[in-house]
């Protein structure tokens, strides 16, 4: 299924009008926004109406109300009213929210189709989100991916966080070994620099090294 008929739900001038262009540019044809909750539940119910449904909703999860005494004032809250209305809608998240709990709310009890984090390559997460949705499948970008998945990412101790910095910096195992030994610190064998970054792969779900200081940067350990 393609989409043809997308909503941005985005309250930023700059950021719906860079969605809504980048999402004509891949080819959707009807693309409409709102900078309210209660305006994209308006749109969700005239589409409906006039039988010609959303496809997609892509929503950010906080707003600033432009207008007085609005009846939905988060995304989430959005999302929820949203697949009320039109349990055929595809949802995908588009946020700076990387809390776990709202992660897993929105994914596992709401039932969105995607989410994604806004940051560096968020405009790239999404558009490769959309592709997956349009295939009928779920997409969690790296960032989110982690944060449900990661075993024991909030209690990285000073040598891992250390080394995570030593590898952000661009120091290869080698020059990490010979720079712990250097400063008494243990273990500092480049066996045990290779072991501790595996795990650390293991637990940020990180298929590379690189990908691993993304997350790690992204979700503010380092």
């Amino acid at each position: 299924m393609k989409f043809k008929k997308v909503l941005v739900a985005e309250d930023t001038d700059s950021s719906n009008i860079g969605l809504v262009f980048k999402l004509k540019e891949i080819g959707i044809e009807t693309v409409e926004s709102s900078q309210s909750c209660d305006g994209a539940i308006l749109k969700i119910k005239n589409g409906l109406h006039h039988k010609q449904p959303f496809d997609l909703l892509i929503s950010d999860l906080s707003f600033v109300s432009n207008v007085p005494n609005p009846k939905i004032t988060t995304g989430e809250v959005l999302i929820a009213e949203a697949k009320k209305l039109q349990q055929t809608i595809k949802v995908i998240a588009f946020s700076v929210n990387n809390q776990q709990t709202v992660i897993n709310h929105l994914t596992n009890e709401i039932g969105i189709d995607g989410y994604v984090c806004k940051g560096l390559n968020g405009t790239k997460e999404l558009l490769k989100a959309i592709e997956v949705v349009q295939e009928d499948k779920k997409y969690l970008c790296p960032i989110s991916s982690a944060t449900l998945h990661q075993k024991n990412v909030f209690q990285l101790d000073d040598y891992e966080k250390q080394l995570l910095q030593l590898v952000a910096r661009g120091l290869k195992q080698d020059e990490i070994a010979d720079y712990f030994k250097s400063k008494g610190i243990s273990p500092n064998s480049r066996r045990s620099v290779e072991d501790r970054l595996s795990r650390l792969r293991d637990n940020f779900n990180a298929n590379t090294t690189s990908q691993l200081i993304y997350l790690a940067q992204s979700l503010d350990l380092i």
